[in-house]
């Protein structure tokens, strides 16, 4: 995938302040990216996305839903990224959006195969919800005396999830900023076109958390912000952001079942073998193993790579493998690097090596 400016500049800010990317996916104008920070890379398996269209009958990406589902020291996330059905009288069809986001999304864990079985769910996006019954005028001289509790009485999601139609057993924090669509673009003033859009809180950001999925540690989240950016008026949306704090277990339920012996230095124009036993882990002929400069950034990032031995797991002594012409590594000399181990079943890294530094033989 190539990447778009948005990926381009999140990765080039978060990663140099200790993050790696470890996921991206997108639909049409949706975009989802995952990032950790470094530490807890290796404590992240399960890695999957899913897409599902609904726009035209299921046809065409510009509606539909997006996520990233992972594993978290045996915790598992699903986030989810949409845009529903617009127009202020389409509620029937983002519930069916909604629906089939649900339906259409599987994933190759036979514990979590869909999105509401996961300990924690984060749905976010343009979920197109808008305002019923008030007229323009009274919407906007409500915003103006920031009357939201009452608005907000009026607010599709809110009574979609009160009649239990959609987004059942979600949750919401308290709203307390101004209506974010539609906005004449570069300016703070509401839709003054043609259409004369009613102001409503189209862009929202929900979870969901079974607590009692772990005996004697409730699972939690508290919301610590949720909020608009009115400075950002590049379009006639304006964005929302949340952060939350959830709770985790602090120590991996396993250790990675691939663990590679000690790498000395490497050196160009001298094949390199690595050494590394496997274990509690049905090795694949598709895994491989991927060579990285120690600041990688995501997983993608690698210099080079080979296959993995198959069922490494059935060997009495450690798997071996080569690493071949080395002068393709010159851009890499006198840099750290590891090594990274990665399961063709859902991109999962299952073992890090030791830095070491790469070098050039001195005759």
């Amino acid at each position: 995938m190539t990447d778009n400016p948005w990926t381009e500049k999140l990765t080039a800010t978060l990663c140099p302040k200790g993050y790696i990317r470890f996921k991206v996916v997108r639909l049409s104008g949706m975009l989802e990216l995952a990032f950790c920070r470094r530490q807890l890379f290796s404590s992240i398996n399960g890695i999957e996305s899913e897409r599902t269209k609904t726009g035209l009958g299921g046809w065409w990406g510009n509606k539909g839903g997006i996520c990233i589902r992972f594993d978290l020291n045996g915790i598992n996330i699903c986030i989810i990224n949409s845009h529903l059905a617009a127009h202020r009288d389409q509620t029937p069809e983002r519930i069916i959006d909604h629906n089939s986001i649900l339906e259409d999304q599987k994933f190759r864990d036979d514990d979590v195969d869909n999105i509401l079985d996961h300990d924690y769910v984060l749905w976010m996006g343009d979920l197109n919800f808008r305002i019923d019954e008030l007229q323009r005028e009274d919407v906007l001289t409500r915003i103006e005396k920031k009357e939201y509790d009452y608005l907000l009485q009026y607010d599709q999601l809110n009574n979609t999830r009160r009649q239990g139609l959609a987004f059942v057993d979600f949750q919401e924090g308290p709203i307390t900023f101004p209506p974010t669509y539609k906005f004449d673009v570069d300016t703070n003033v509401y839709d003054t076109s043609e259409k004369q859009r009613i102001p409503a809180w189209c862009d929202r950001i929900l979870w969901l958390v079974h607590d009692d999925s772990f005996d004697g540690v409730p699972l939690e989240v508290k919301q610590l912000h949720y909020r608009h950016h009115p400075e950002y008026k590049i379009s006639d949306h304006r964005p929302v952001t949340s952060l939350f704090e959830v709770k985790m277990l602090s120590v991996p339920p396993n250790p990675l079942p691939v663990t590679f012996h000690n790498q000395g230095q490497w050196t160009i124009r001298r094949d390199a073998v690595v050494k590394y036993s496997v274990a509690v882990y049905e090795a694949s002929s598709w895994d491989w193993i991927g060579l990285y400069k120690a600041n990688f950034t995501d997983v993608q990032d690698y210099v080079s790579w080979v296959y993995a031995v198959p069922d490494a797991q059935k060997l009495k002594k450690p798997a071996q493998v080569r690493f071949t012409n080395l002068d393709d590594l010159k851009s890499s000399i006198e840099r750290k690097h590891l090594l990274l181990y990665i399961s063709s079943y859902k991109n999962t890294m299952l073992g890090m090596s030791n830095e070491f530094l790469v070098s050039i033989i001195i005759s």
